[in-house]
């Protein structure tokens, strides 16, 4: 059994305008989904959950929020292509987020991020990756990424596909230490499993 979460759109969006609020130098779609990844890796390394709990896939540019990633595909397309809305989700991010029209289709936030979407360990950790990688060249964070474990334990060079599962097991590789934590996380999810489909039978 492996670890696996929900995605909570509203928690992403508060997140994205968060990181969108922070003057981030080209802040477009490929930073947005680097920056998020590192946060949802650490918060879960921390906190024994990911902050978007979007799944992710290794791509040859690094690692990407399957979600993330089809939602602001979409975003840039109505906003710069005038393509119409596909789901209230994509509604609310063209609300909030503005795509600017300039070589890197760089984001900026029209609104405040929802402050009750996002925890107080969700803004701890946005911060914390904000000041270790906010300023880090594409090329950097591709190379940052593309060197962690879970990353490559997913990635194989010579397969026709470009687009590999990633498993949040994996997130513990790089922190041998917190196997155990790993344990529990695993344990306890197999017992709110159990015990959820126990109340529908």
């Amino acid at each position: 059994m492996a670890l696996t979460f929900e995605f909570d759109f509203e928690v992403t969006k508060a997140a994205l305008l968060y990181l969108a609020s922070k003057n981030l130098p080209k802040f477009d779609k490929y930073r947005a989904v680097k920056l998020l990844f590192l946060a949802d890796r650490e918060h879960l390394l921390r906190f024994g959950r990911p902050i978007t709990g979007d799944k992710y896939n290794a791509l040859p540019f690094g690692p990407t929020g399957d979600r993330v990633l089809d939602l602001l595909g979409e975003l840039e397309r109505v906003a710069l292509e005038g393509e119409t809305p596909k789901s209230v989700e994509v509604e609310e991010l063209v609300a909030s987020l503005a795509v600017a029209e300039d070589e890197y289709s760089t984001y900026h936030a029209k609104v405040e991020p929802d402050w009750d979407a996002l925890s107080k360990s969700d803004i701890q950790v946005l911060d914390r990756v904000v000041a270790e990688h906010g300023s880090k060249s594409f090329e950097e964070l591709k190379k940052f990424t593309h060197e962690l474990k879970a990353y490559q334990m997913a990635w194989r060079e010579q397969a026709v596909q470009r687009k590999f599962p990633m498993v949040f097991d994996d997130f513990f590789a790089e922190e041998p230490e917190a196997s155990g934590f790993l344990q529990e996380l695993l344990e306890n999810q197999a017992i709110a499993g159990a015990f959820s489909s126990a109340i529908r039978f």
